[in-house]
């Protein structure tokens, strides 16, 4: 697993299995869904590619922060690195809402 979190970027939903099976995680923010999805829809779209890839994921919904981690179950992010994330996209959200 990474030990730093990188600058945030959107992966496309049928990519995330390839990312959890690297040992990575995805943290997206809600407003990513856009108006084709719920955010129900769109894990069980996730779980889906994921399962056929031979990925088991885990959601952690961050409501406070309209945020949801997606994870590998083998391959969980320590508390540490999903505050990191969160953090990251936090400060990407606030520059993007300056702009």
């Amino acid at each position: 697993m990474a030990d730093r979190v990188t600058e945030p970027y959107l992966v496309a939903q049928h990519d995330i299995a390839g990312e959890l099976r690297r040992g990575r995680w995805c943290v997206y923010l809600h407003e990513w869904l856009g108006d084709e999805h719920d955010l129900a829809t769109w894990q069980a779209q996730v779980a889906s590619h994921a399962a056929r890839s031979g990925v088991e994921v885990c959601f952690v919904e961050i409501p406070r922060k309209d945020m949801t981690l997606v994870a590998n179950v083998r391959a969980l992010p320590s508390f540490e690195q999903v505050t990191e994330s969160v953090a990251a996209l936090e400060h990407y959200r606030d520059r993007r809402s300056a702009e």
